[in-house]
């Protein structure tokens, strides 16, 4: 599709420091070092590495807080401080074998001491105040960590149609209702399964089959780049065995009193416990169609019972109740999340799938019909009799088609969906306990429902979780360098207003109607070089039952509202030479975010100097209440043109980027996450050897 292909060329650029997403320039594969040759046969070596050196000046974020009485630590720690992050990619191939390693270190410096943060207080509310101090060391806690680790490791086996891998592994069954391990850059996720996977293809006539199973525990990248934070593991002896040289957490220092000498220690607690997944897909069929069976079953490490039991085995009288109770909690770490599938020690997805190929360049569809079932709830009491007061298991379906119907210069493609009470696997993430919770990693899930979107929407609640809609496209083919299209969608949701309906309780007062539309157009040049892409489109979302909003007493029905231009434009100018600008702008209102409509948008201007050069001017604006309105940034993008020479290899791309980018929540198909503000410069340098 034209929107999503824009789309994800500019969400990319939009986490990854817009600047260099709009150079036209084309990337080199890595050149692969031959080395001795081993039993007759060649031994191929790729090494790339990626280092990225940051400065980061005062973001402005502290200003968004309108009470100078009460800091916020996570808008204050992240100014004035360097950070240097390196991922080293190593590969190697030998006959049927390949062999690969991605090391992952973070270095930071001048980050905020025990009295610059006690200074820092006193400079801004006039007073010392130790409360605010110790909340300071908490959110510094999980921060800053100066580490090396081996992030991926594997090794894979291929002959014919059968492949083994050992180590890590992405997994994506289906269409992502049963599971979806993968990596998307756009929001920071690059999770993997650690174990074994198999995968077997076999054409027998006319018939093909293919079969994958694994095994596995899911491995979360342990170092989210946009804010410093480490995802700690647990210390148990099967995760040390399997994550070995990973970070892991350490005790909490913090002070009783102003005047103690010494401090008090709080014992580590790991903000991420082992998930468990099975898994397996069967596929296969004639080309006429392909049947497909998917299922998965997620088991979580459990302390939720041991954690309850212990805690009200504890003498509440007992001057060392407090003491008793954080031994409780980290001997049985357990995360009380109100999220339904954190809440579950087994989650079992299972669907099967019809997918009709395209038919005479006229018909192709696809449809998936899915379960889950939500066990083991979390333990959250021992009842008078005994029995233990468990989170209710919980049932839900989910049904998803899509259906591409082509004639002439017409092309109508339909997606349709209906869920019920059918959740995103969300990691077994703590997301509140402060000075060990990770929250930035709330966005690690190992499903992605199809949303049937545009991939930029931004939800609000959980839309999906509770859903009925549909959207329909229509492209328009005029001649071969130009096209219209045009797409409506509408969207019935329970869950959108409030996320805790994981039962789908149909009552008026929680149903949104929501409709979304878009039409633009593709243009390009006959040499390819120029192309002008741009859509307009809107989206209004309706509460069935008019309320009042957080910010006003008067009752509407409107629940969200917005229209918004977005483009991709590139004009070539003579011989190598081109100028391109990227972005958007958006007109929005939220009545329980802001009393008032607000603008916002993201614009780039790059003169290139294809492929090697591009010189980009970025501007920024954001007009909602208590937030900085401006942003200005530059930056330039080299690529080398050849790998023949040793500095091409060194130096095959150079991004530079300097100045600010405003806070914002960008999403993927559904994964949304709010990227903090940046103000500072960032050097890039990716070798390829």
């Amino acid at each position: 599709m034209v929107e999503d292909r824009v789309s994800r060329a500019w969400l990319s650029s939009g986490v990854a420091l817009t600047a260099f997403a709009v150079a036209l320039s084309t990337s080199h594969t890595a050149s692969a070092v031959d080395l001795p040759k081993v039993g007759g046969k060649p031994v191929t070596l790729d090494i790339s590495n990626t280092t990225e050196l940051l400065y980061h000046f005062d973001n402005r974020n502290h200003n968004e807080d309108p009470n100078k009485q009460s800091l916020r630590p996570n808008n204050w720690v992240d100014d004035n401080y360097v950070e240097w992050l390196n991922r080293l990619y190593v590969r190697s191939h030998y006959r049927k074998l390949s062999f690969g390693l991605r090391l992952d270190s973070a270095v930071y410096g001048r980050t905020l001491t025990r009295q610059q943060v006690q200074d820092l207080i006193v400079e801004e509310l006039g007073r010392s105040d130790l409360a605010l101090e110790n909340s300071f060391a908490r959110e510094l806690h999980g921060r800053y960590t100066n580490l090396l680790y081996p992030a991926k490791l594997w090794l894979r086996f291929r002959h014919k149609g059968f492949e083994a891998t050992v180590g890590d592994f992405y997994a994506h069954v289906g269409r992502g209702l049963v599971l979806s391990v993968r990596k998307l850059d756009e929001v920071g996720i690059d999770t993997t399964v650690r174990g074994l996977k198999l995968k077997l293809r076999k054409k027998l006539g006319s018939v093909r089959f293919d079969a994958t199973a694994f095994a596995g525990q899911l491995n979360p990248i342990r170092i989210d780049k946009a804010t410093g934070r480490v995802l700690h593991g647990s210390n148990n002896d099967l995760s040390k065995a399997l994550f070995f040289g990973f970070p892991r957490v350490a005790d909490l220092a913090y002070y009783a009193t102003p005047d103690a000498a010494d401090p008090t220690i709080e014992r580590a607690k790991p903000s991420y416990l082992e998930d468990n997944i099975v898994g397996l897909s069967l596929k296969g069929g004639p080309k006429a169609f392909q049947l497909g069976l998917h299922g998965s079953v997620l088991l979580r490490q459990s302390n939720s019972e041991d954690k309850v039991r212990c805690i009200q085995a504890i003498d509440t009288s007992s001057s060392a109740a407090t003491a008793q109770a954080d031994a409780c909690a980290t001997d049985f770490p357990s995360f009380n999340e109100p999220d339904a599938s954190r809440a579950h020690d087994q989650i079992r997805n299972f669907s099967a799938s019809l997918r009709v190929p395209t038919v005479g360049d006229v018909l192709g569809g696809y449809v998936e019909v899915a379960g889950q079932q939500q066990l083991d709830g979390r333990v959250a009491d021992i009842l008078a009799d005994g029995s233990l007061g468990r989170e209710k298991d919980l049932f839900g379906y989910a049904i998803y088609t899509n259906l591409n119907l082509s004639g002439g210069p017409l092309t109508a493609t339909i997606e349709g969906k209906h869920y019920k009470s059918f959740f995103p696997i969300g990691a077994n993430i703590d997301l509140s306990t402060r000075g060990f919770a990770a929250p930035e990693y709330s966005v690690v899930t190992y499903s992605r429902p199809p949303n049937a979107e545009a991939i930029y929407t931004e939800p609000i609640g959980a839309p999906d979780v509770c859903v009925t809609g549909m959207r329909s496209r229509l492209d328009w083919r005029l001649g071969s360098h130009a096209q219209l299209y045009g797409w409506f969608g509408r969207y019935s949701s329970l869950s959108e207003i409030d996320p805790r309906n994981n039962e789908c309780v149909d009552e008026a007062a929680l149903r949104t109607e929501t409709w979304d539309g878009a039409i633009g157009t593709e243009i390009e040049s006959a040499s390819g070089r120029s192309h002008y892409w741009a859509w307009l489109g809107a989206r209004d979302a309706r509460r069935a039952v008019p309320q009042s909003s957080l910010t006003s007493s008067q009752k509407s029905d409107t629940f969200y509202r917005e229209g918004y231009l977005r483009y991709d434009l590139t004009q070539h100018l003579h011989g190598n030479f081109s100028l391109s600008m990227l972005g958007y702008h958006r007109r929005r209102f939220e009545p329980d975010l802001s009393a008032q409509v607000w603008n916002e948008g993201e614009n780039l201007l790059a003169l290139n100097y294809n492929p090697r050069w591009s010189f980009v001017f970025g501007f920024e604006y954001l007009t909602r209440e208590g937030y900085e309105p401006l942003y200005f940034n530059g930056g330039l993008q080299y690529r080398s043109k050849s790998q023949d020479r040793w500095y091409d290899k060194l130096a095959d791309a150079v991004r530079l980027f300097v100045g600010q980018r405003r806070s914002a929540l960008r999403c993927v198909g559904g994964t949304c996450r709010v990227y903090p503000a940046f103000e500072g410069a960032k050097v890039e340098l990716v070798s390829r050897f």
